[in-house]
C-alpha cells in the first residue's frame, strides 16, 4: 500500500509490499499496514484523491522529533492543522481524525486561483 495503490484494497498493493510480508513473517514480526486515520481508512489513498482532485500537495510533518505524537498536516508547504499520531497493538501508525474531519481541513485550506 502506498506509492501505486489507489483504493483500500489490499490486493492494490506496490511491488515491494509482498517482500516486506515475506521479511516480516520470516523475523516473526507484527504485521504492517499502512497509516489509516482513526475511522479504519488508509490515510495514503484519501491523500492521493485529494491531491488530485484539489491540484495541491498535502503532507504530514513531524514538526518536533522529540514530541512525535503531535504531527502537522501540511498543504502546498504550509501548515493547517496539527494531528494527535498513535501506534495500534501492531504498531502501525493511527492518525486521530477522520476522513471526513481530514478532507474538510484540506478543502477548507487550499488556495485556488478563483
Amino acid at each position: 500500500m502506498g506509492d501505486e495503490s489507489v483504493t483500500d484494497d489490499p490486493d492494490d498493493a506496490p511491488p515491494w509490499w509482498d517482500e516486506n510480508v515475506d521479511i516480516r513473517e520470516e523475523l516473526d514480526l507484527p504485521g504492517y499496514d499502512a497509516p489509516k486515520f482513526q475511522d479504519g481508512t488508509y490515510v495514503h489513498t484519501v491523500v492521493e484523491r485529494l491531491e488530485s482532485r484539489l491540484d495541491c500537495q498535502i503532507q504530514f510533518i513531524d514538526p518536533s522529533p522529540k514530541k512525535a505524537s503531535r504531527w502537522e498536516i501540511r498543504v502546498d508547504g504550509d501548515p493547517v492543522e496539527t494531528v494527535h499520531r498513535t501506534r495500534d497493538v501492531d504498531a502501525n501508525t493511527v492518525f486521530g481524525i477522520t476522513e471526513a474531519e481530514f478532507e474538510r481541513v484540506v478543502e477548507s485550506n487550499v488556495t485556488t486561483d478563483d
